[in-house]
């Protein structure tokens, strides 16, 4: 079944991952496809947490890495496309006084400063998870920090699970051979 509230409520459109599609979508939230709202978060060349789905971006006819971008380059890139990208902390400010879950899904995130917000902004919220992929965990999590990122989080009271599967918190998985081979497929009999 299809979550209504996949990409801010506006999965497939041109609002996608925007202000304007969560706010198009609010009344979604009765909907029986409606699960929770879910957002992609990424991080810009220049520290900036900002809500965006995709690894690259169309800047003025070049097809760019927004990793490799600041976020004024990609604040432009968005506006050539009259796409608006937000902020995390701007979507965060939408979404807070809501009551429904909400799933953060890491995209890509390289600096220390960028972990610390999430969490510190997550640990705020009691029905909020992030989400990754295996290999975006690894990425974002890097196996020699990744004993540190896991205290913190923990302590922090947050989860970090696999992508369509819920029920596998990442770092447990990653601290055996066989609990990462298990969290590798998407879709394993149900877990």
């Amino acid at each position: 079944m299809r979550n209504t509230g996949h990409r801010l409520g506006a999965s497939g459109t041109k609002l996608e991952n925007t202000l304007e599609g969560l706010r198009n979508s609010i009344e979604k939230t009765t909907d029986s496809k409606f699960k929770y709202w879910e957002f992609d978060i990424r991080e810009s060349m220049d520290g900036i947490l900002f809500v965006f789905h995709d690894d690259t971006i169309d800047a003025d006819g070049e097809l760019r890495k927004v990793s490799e971008m600041n976020f004024e380059e990609i604040i432009n890139a968005g506006n050539l496309l009259e796409i608006s990208i937000p902020t995390f902390e701007e979507v965060v400010n939408e979404l807070e006084e809501r009551t429904e879950k909400v799933m953060v899904e890491i995209k890509e995130i390289f600096s220390d400063h960028a972990r610390n917000k999430i969490i510190e902004t997550l640990s705020q919220f009691d029905n909020w998870k992030l989400m990754a992929t295996p290999e975006r965990f690894e990425k974002s999590f890097p196996e020699p920090s990744r004993s540190h990122w896991n205290k913190e989080i923990q302590s922090s009271g947050i989860e970090l699970v696999r992508v369509g599967r819920h029920r596998v918190n990442l770092f447990k998985a990653s601290e055996s051979r066989f609990g990462w081979l298990m969290a590798g497929p998407k879709w394993l009999f149900g877990l």
